[in-house]
């Protein structure tokens, strides 16, 4: 029978900024990794990534296990297992690509926290990564694989190499495919915590009595992005092509109003174009509402006047033959009501952009209508 392959977790794979690079360098270190995964699984695969690497990247050994608690760099030494690849332990990734390791039999319900590490040989100077994990890592000398403990002095606030987990089994299994920036990156968010939009919207759907079958959320934002320039890139790589792929949300375009001084017809157009490729890989795609941002240093009420245009677009058209399938309304839930084009105080992590812990919470209460992501198995 068809084994079927869905993220549980993933992370949008770019170039480590320099200041981002970790403090120990990795090459011939170990590093362990915390990630906090959706729906759950008894088999599943990892994927690794050198994808703007400038050399070789070796992987002389990894592990994966059921972490012990969040932030303590600690395993459940029992459910820990070898990766491997093509039945060998190691393995070296060319410049440019991505492996992934051979499938392994490993229970986990959902919402389990995993442990992934590796103890690696060769690492590019360019390193790949996802800097904007808000989950610590732990760096660390010698090859400290299958270890119960892990030092916890050289721990660091980001994820390198690790792309993805997917779980694989006969029934088919969905995911939703949240694309945006640092808002859905979950800047504001607590390191550790896992407490961003879209982990707020999977405890929400876990819950939930409405859907039978419940689907992987997958936070692909990168922090900083713009939807015309770095979205159009990622678009087909970090949403239409991951495992299981059914439904996007999309909430991204404030960098471009903010940074780009993009106008409303150029960031419609990118959305239609987004919504034509959702469709021909039939996948249902949501647009979601841009937040306020009266009180951010970058505010003008040209901007302003951008950011409701496309907000009404939005709202407007949806399930019309151009416009999204449906729409997210973030910014009502967000607003102030007594200022609207601010974020709620409570809501807001000091910045006027970017939402606070709380902030995080109330944008999944935006979701009333979980029948957008019922499917057939």
């Amino acid at each position: 029978m068809k084994e079927n392959y869905c993220a549980t977790w993933a992370s949008s794979q770019y170039l480590t900024e320099d200041f981002n690079m970790p403090r120990l360098n990795l090459s011939n270190k170990s590093l362990r990794q915390i990630v906090h995964t959706s729906i759950g699984g008894d088999k599943i695969r990892v994927r690794f990534s050198n994808r703007v690497g400038d050399s070789e990247l070796t992987i002389k050994k990894a592990d994966i296990a059921v972490s012990e608690s969040q932030g303590s760099g600690k395993i459940i030494k029992d459910t820990d297992k070898v990766l491997t690849f093509g039945n060998t332990e190691s393995v070296t990734i060319k410049p440019g690509e991505e492996v992934y390791s051979d499938p392994l039999d490993f229970s986990f319900p959902p919402l389990t926290e995993l442990s992934v590490t590796i103890h690696f040989g060769k690492v590019p100077s360019k390193l790949t990564g996802h800097p904007g994990s808000r989950t610590f890592s732990f760096p660390t000398r010698g090859n400290k694989t299958c270890k119960k403990s892990i030092t916890r002095f050289y721990k660091t606030a980001h994820w390198y190499v690790l792309a993805g987990i997917e779980v694989c089994s006969i029934k088919e299994n969905k995911a939703i495919i949240c694309f945006g920036d640092s808002i859905t990156d979950g800047r504001g968010s607590t390191d550790d915590l896992q407490n961003r939009w879209t982990d707020n919207l999977f405890r929400i759907i876990q819950k939930s009595d409405s859907l039978e079958n419940k689907p992987a959320v997958i936070n692909q934002g990168i922090g900083g992005t713009c939807v015309l320039i770095q979205g159009v890139e990622r678009f087909k790589r970090d949403v239409l092509e991951q495992k299981g792929a059914a439904f996007i949300v999309l909430l991204y375009g404030v960098n471009d109003i903010i940074y780009l001084n993009a106008d409303d017809s150029k960031i419609i157009e990118c959305y239609k174009n987004m919504i034509v490729e959702a469709h021909r890989n039939n996948l249902k795609i949501y647009g979601a509402t841009i937040l306020p941002f009266k009180n951010f240093g970058d505010y003008t009420l040209e901007r302003e006047i951008i950011r409701k245009k496309v907000n009404a677009w939005i709202k407007d058209n949806a399930g019309k033959t151009d416009g999204f399938d449906a729409y997210i309304d973030f910014e009502s839930y967000m607003k102030d009501p007594l200022n609207p084009d601010c974020l709620k105080k409570e809501f807001d992590c000091g910045d006027g952009l970017h939402p606070s812990a709380k902030g995080y919470e109330q944008m999944a209460k935006a979701f009333t209508d979980l029948s957008l992501f019922k499917w057939q198995a």
